[in-house]
């Protein structure tokens, strides 16, 4: 075969069939199947759109606050001892001394009062600041929830990237361990016929057994890494996790990358510090429509019933009707400049929230640049470690004829396979280094939701 050729077969060759392996879901999973399963399992996206939920029933409870409220009440009262009054001489009792007092109980030892009571708010500046700050509360709690499932995506696919770059390292050092198992064969052969040295046959069985260790370690570490992304998935870590193999010869995917519109207010985090402005703003309006007035009317309907025992169950019993209706305004003056010094504290907050806008529109700029550039970097260092794979795997097999020929000795062989390993090692780990900064350059620019697509 050519060495040309090999290249982009290289990863069909070690991860098993790509295509067939992205449309089998019997095969395992997909970074989209896992991106979807996270969304829908992460433990921090649960928080979230609780919080979300929270906010809906905070805006129904403001809401309900400029609704009718009524309400039912009743009061019985037994005095034990009638209240006494004092009144002037002679107003009741022309016998009574005028200009004495004379003491008497007003009322009867028992009353019992119920009825039902309405309230209505006409005008309050503040009810209606509320209602627009509960909706904007609604929006917050809504792009932070979109925050935290960007960020779980972004969590995912870096973990993800990480599992898969820890089985194409175990795959690169089990092709090497087949490598070394036949020139073992080969060896124990040729040393058995006193053709070989016993030297070169331990070289191999040394090199062979530190292989193994190696592999046993690596699947020690996958394992480790499917279970921090099943935590991140919101999977039990007892849970089975098989992934696809993924297709990472995909550059041109990469470069298209760099020429999207790098449009910054897709970012989540900015948007929110846009609305947490947006609720300072509502609360300082808040403060200040204390200095309106409220209007409320209120009705209330009730029946009272008096009498020297208890015998209000009786049918003959009289009950005595009670109404009212009115309306009450409450015009504030002053307060002692509370407000005044509530809404200044108000503006401090504001004022430094917008540095802190400020900051992070710098940071997302520096986080697009640098994310641009790692994306660049790391494309032509794959480039670069491509070529210097197909060199490597040149120099193993003209090394290994040459040996087979009697003309290079074993540990130009040894080197050469130590060479082609660390080769193939580190073309894997770049082609990890280019997803990894295509996931930056997405979250970076608010799009991470495109990195399964």
């Amino acid at each position: 075969m050519k060495k040309q050729n090999w290249i982009p077969l290289i990863l069909t060759l070690f991860l098993g069939g790509v295509a067939n392996a992205q449309e089998a879901r019997d095969d395992g999973y997909s970074l989209k199947e896992c991106i979807e399963l996270g969304l829908k399992n992460n433990i921090e996206i649960k928080k979230s759109m609780l919080d979300e939920q929270e906010a809906g029933f905070q805006r129904k409870e403001i809401t309900g606050s400029g609704l009718p409220q009524l309400e039912a009440y009743g009061t019985y009262n037994n005095f034990i001892d009638v209240y006494p009054q004092g009144i002037p001489g002679g107003v009741l009792n022309p016998n009574s001394d005028p200009n004495g007092v004379d003491v008497i109980s007003f009322g009867v030892p028992q009353s019992l009062k119920g009825g039902f009571k309405v309230n209505q708010l006409v005008f309050s500046q503040s009810y209606l600041i509320g209602l627009k700050a509960a909706r904007t509360s609604e929006e917050f709690y809504r792009l932070m929830t979109a925050m935290t499932s960007e960020d779980i995506i972004y969590d995912i696919a870096l973990n993800y990237y990480s599992v898969i770059a820890t089985e194409l390292q175990k795959i690169n050092l089990e092709a090497n361990h087949d490598k070394l198992v036949r020139l073992e064969g080969i060896l124990k052969a040729q040393y058995e016929n006193d053709l070989a040295r016993k030297v070169d046959y331990n070289r191999v069985k040394v090199n062979l057994t530190s292989l193994e260790t190696e592999m046993d370690n690596l699947e020690t570490l996958i394992e480790q890494r499917s279970n921090y992304l099943k935590l991140v998935m919101g999977l039990p870590v007892a849970s089975e996790l098989k992934l696809t193999a993924y297709d990472f010869d995909q550059n041109s995917n990469s470069l298209q990358v760099l020429t999207m519109d790098p449009d910054l207010s897709n970012r989540y985090d900015l948007q929110v510090l846009d609305k947490q402005q947006e609720l300072h703003a509502l609360n300082i309006k808040n403060i200040q429509s204390g200095y309106y007035p409220t209007i409320a009317a209120f009705a209330d309907l009730n029946y009272n019933a008096f009498s020297n025992s208890f015998d209000f169950l009786s049918s003959s019993h009289q009950w005595y009707r009670g109404s009212l209706v009115g309306i009450q305004l409450n015009i504030p003056i002053f307060d002692g400049f509370q407000r005044k010094n509530k809404i200044a504290q108000g503006k401090i907050q504001s004022e430094k929230l917008r540095h802190d806008q400020y900051l992070a529109e710098q940071n997302a700029e520096a986080s697009y640049l640098n994310a641009v550039k790692k994306m660049k970097n790391s494309l032509k260092s794959l480039e670069a470690q491509q070529s210097n794979l197909i060199l490597s795997e040149t120099v193993f097999d003209e090394t290994n004829q040459l040996y087979r020929e009697g003309l290079s000795p074993l540990t130009d062989v040894l080197d050469s396979e130590t060479a082609l390993r660390e080769a193939r090692a580190a073309y894997f780990s770049q082609i990890i280094n280019v997803k990894t900064a295509e996931a930056d350059l997405y979250q970076s620019t608010g799009q991470i939701e495109k990195i399964a697509q």
